[in-house]
């Protein structure tokens, strides 16, 4: 059996540096110190690794830029942002440049013409005509998620486990006294979405209850949201209301202040995409924290392996961080839910 070859990623294990920081003192750019760089070059021939040259001619003798695709419509939304971010700043870590692809018509699934050595795109569908283009390019692709009908084709993936996340928000909401959960989900259409909603489809189910849910639009408009908001509270019995499309949870705030409900008190309010307006909002929304730009640079570590050598891992996964505040806090203002339900 043929041994497999030390990688980036065997290197950067082996001197307990970063990636990005192999990467500098292999090539003898600054950005690291004599002992950082004496210390990646033992590590380098103790585990015999060498530089895979057309690789590496790839990334600095044709191009060296990474072209970047994000959803359609998505520009407005803080997540995006934070993760272009995180893929320019560890690209220009590495001495790359980062091209924005643009968007085509609905039926133009002609590769892009950007000069990149490959592609970074994130919440994917072969739906989108940009993303079979992408994928007939014949560049190494790496995804922030899998890539729905086309993931077999993508060099390497950065995904968060969102059904764990999912359950572990609903079980958080049960603690705080919830009894009976809605959900105002996005559309189909990518992974994510699909797993969140199979997630609390399967969580309701496990407690014997009918799932209760509206869906709306990917990037919803304020009204979406307040009309999904609005019939979901109609229901006597939902004492919490979970809305997972970015964007929605301040429109979900004023109806249920419309509805004479009290988040917090007697209904519990939680978001799935964090966004810096939730620790501003009152009371203050409960969400999970995706760390965006951390995953855009991981992407961007990842794809530098696949240009070095095969990844040891081609699917990072990745937990989402849960972040309590006020609109669901188990020792605050829901305790009252429980407290009333015992009552």
């Amino acid at each position: 059996m043929t041994p497999r070859k030390p990688t980036l990623h065997d290197v950067a294990a082996a001197a307990g540096v970063s990636i990005a920081a192999v990467s500098f003192a292999l090539r003898d750019k600054p950005g690291v110190s004599p002992e950082t760089k004496d210390r990646v070059l033992a590590a380098a021939r103790e585990l015999g690794y060498t530089v895979n040259v057309p690789a590496r001619s790839l990334r600095t003798s044709r191009y060296g830029a990474i072209g970047l695709y994000l959803p359609p419509g998505s520009t407005r939304l803080p997540y995006y942002t934070e993760f272009a971010f995180g893929v320019v700043d560890a690209a220009d870590r590495l001495g790359l440049s980062v091209i924005l692809l643009p968007h085509r018509d609905t039926d133009d699934a002609s590769p892009p013409t950007a000069f990149v050595d490959g592609y970074i795109v994130v919440d994917a569908t072969t739906e989108d005509a940009g993303i079979r283009g992408i994928l007939d390019a014949g560049r190494p692709v790496v995804s922030g998620e899998h890539v729905l009908g086309g993931d077999e084709r993508v060099s390497g993936s950065v995904v968060y486990d969102h059904v764990t996340a999912t359950t572990r928000l609903l079980d958080h909401l049960a603690a705080a006294g919830a009894h009976r959960i809605a959900a105002v989900l996005p559309p189909d259409g990518t992974v994510w979405s699909r797993d969140v909603a199979d997630a609390y489809v399967a969580w309701t189910a496990g407690r014997g209850d009918e799932p209760l849910s509206r869906r709306i639009g990917f990037i919803p408009t304020a009204a979406e949201v307040t009309a999904a908001v609005d019939d979901l509270l109609t229901v006597a019995e939902v004492d919490a209301v979970v809305v997972v499309p970015s964007g929605s949870a301040a429109p979900a705030l004023d109806s249920a202040l419309r509805a004479g409900r009290r988040v917090g008190e007697d209904l519990l309010l939680a978001a799935y995409v964090d966004e810096p307006l939730h620790g501003l909002l009152t009371p203050s929304v409960t969400s999970f924290d995706l760390e965006p730009r951390d995953v855009g640079a991981t992407c961007v570590a990842l794809l530098a392996e696949v240009w070095d050598a095969e990844p040891h891992d081609r699917v990072r996964a990745v937990q989402p961080r849960l972040l309590v505040r006020d609109s669901t806090s188990p020792g605050g203002p829901g305790r009252r839910i429980a407290e009333t339900a015992s009552g």
